[in-house]
């Protein structure tokens, strides 16, 4: 607990299994370092070099990767709540971009760098994409929304995107779900909702 690790060299280090409570590793050099299975809760990996890393199996809860550097990592079966990945523009194969997106939930992409890739059919829970660069990108099928208990009543959610851009981006047949990971309970969602509940007109998108 409470572990520092501030600007450490730890390249090619082996963290399988581990669990780091209020940990600081910011700017630390990590290349290629194993931390398959191990568990985070509000670690701090800003500004961190992560690339080549190995995060399987990894839980991370509340942790922050603002600025951090992932190229070539690898999020295979990974789990990440409320985790910050602002500004996020790491080189990664499309299948673990998916792997760390659909298993990343209440977690903060803002300003990420995310054009282009394909996201189709993932389940992208409360991922806040607002102002990131979106354009090209494929939503198509993918559990955009869900339902959300507010007091007595069901009120539905969606993703926020305020000032992503979004030109090219497809939004086709994305989803309205009750349990986004189920998708028995899904829904198309129609463009006027998602434009309401996504904070975006979507200007320039290909729209359900």
């Amino acid at each position: 607990m409470g572990c520092n690790y501030l600007g450490a060299r730890l390249a090619n280090e082996n963290f399988d299994g581990v669990v780091y409570v209020g940990s600081n590793f910011q700017n630390a050099i990590l290349t290629n370092g194993s931390f398959r299975g191990a568990k985070f809760i509000a670690a701090n990996f800003e500004g961190a070099d992560l690339r080549g890393a190995v995060f399987d199996g990894a839980e991370c809860t509340a942790c922050n990767f603002k600025g951090a550097k992932f190229d070539g990592a690898s999020f295979a079966g990974a789990r990440m709540t409320a985790a910050n990945f602002s500004g996020f523009a790491a080189k990664l194969a499309d299948a673990q971009l998916r792997a760390l997106l659909s298993g990343c939930v209440a977690c903060d992409f803002q300003k990420a760098s995310l054009a282009g890739r394909d996201l189709s059919g993932l389940p992208l829970v409360s991922v806040d994409f607002s102002q990131a660069d979106l354009r090209g990108t494929k939503f198509d099928g993918a559990a955009l929304c869900w339902y959300a208990a507010d007091q007595t009543q069901r009120a539905s959610k969606c993703d926020p995107m305020p000032g992503a851009l979004v030109t090219g981006a497809s939004f086709v047949n994305v989803q309205l779900c009750t349990d986004p990971f189920e998708p028995k309970t899904c829904t198309p969602v129609t463009a006027a909702a998602l434009r309401r509940d996504s904070g975006s007109t979507l200007d320039g998108a290909i729209l359900p």
